[in-house]
């Protein structure tokens, strides 16, 4: 029996061909090429390939972006209002970010929990050279490249968030466990890292509901993870269209089929 992957990959490129012949210069077809095109690239994103608006419940949603340029290796700007979006749409007040760059993000998401809102940011330390787990030298390159946390500090925001520092494969998450309502992971890029990471957040979300946020889903260690997850494991996650975002919401440490 088909796979439902598999039968939402064929399903696009029947439409495709099916709109090429009928409607070959249309605006319906070329949608159809892209759909195909990352249907046959990123086969994992199955039918869970959706829209931002699909994710949010909030007609009236109202976000505060900034700071909005991205930087080298930041989140892209629709990236950062994709965050912030299901961060307010979800009233979400207490947030763990495993990876801190040089902040920016943190700030954002700081900005749109509520007053008694609060964000742990982990990040390694400047001076590490070497991890414990396997992964790329960039990834601990970064841990220097910038001022960890400076598009945050003497901000309005800082008070509400707190830098910690440590490797995230050794670093003691338990004081956290059970009090986060999300979790958005942009550390390290290995397939390890990724699992090790996933693997806290599953234990630092609320036990009654919460959500995960993986920048970079696509690409490097991060899409072989979600191959195996997906394809292995049937986890339900969704991958955000015009993003390297993908989203999960979380019950009792596991993943449910859920876009709300």
């Amino acid at each position: 029996m088909l796979s439902t992957i598999t039968r939402y990959t064929f399903g696009t490129l029947f439409s495709l061909l099916l709109n090429l012949i009928k409607y070959p210069f249309s605006k319906t077809s070329r949608t159809k090429l892209s759909s195909a095109f990352f249907a046959l690239k990123y086969p994992f994103y199955g039918n869970h390939h959706v829209e931002l608006r699909e994710l949010l419940t909030d007609d009236q949603l109202e976000v505060t972006v900034l700071p909005l340029k991205a930087n080298e290796h930041n989140t892209t700007e629709f990236e950062l209002l994709t965050i912030c979006s299901i961060l307010k749409d979800r009233g979400v007040q207490h947030v763990f970010e495993i990876g801190t760059y040089d902040g920016r993000t943190t700030r954002a998401m700081a900005i749109n929990t509520g007053k008694d809102g609060k964000v742990y940011t982990l990040n390694l330390p400047p001076d590490t050279r070497e991890s414990k787990l396997q992964t790329g030298h960039i990834d601990i390159e970064l841990a220097s490249k910038v001022v960890s946390g400076e598009r945050f500090s003497s901000t309005p925001e800082e008070t509400k968030i707190e830098q910690l520092w440590g490797d995230s494969a050794i670093f003691d998450f338990a004081p956290y466990y059970g009090t986060i309502d999300l979790v958005f992971i942009d550390g390290a890029h290995s397939e390890d890292y990724v699992a090790n990471d996933t693997q806290k957040a599953l234990q630092l979300l609320k036990k009654t509901a919460g959500y995960i946020l993986w920048h970079d889903a696509h690409l490097y260690g991060v899409a072989d993870y979600m191959k195996k997850i997906v394809f292995q494991q049937k986890a339900p996650i969704y991958f955000i269209k015009g993003t390297s975002v993908a989203f999960a919401k979380v019950e009792n440490g596991q993943f449910i089929e859920s876009k709300k």
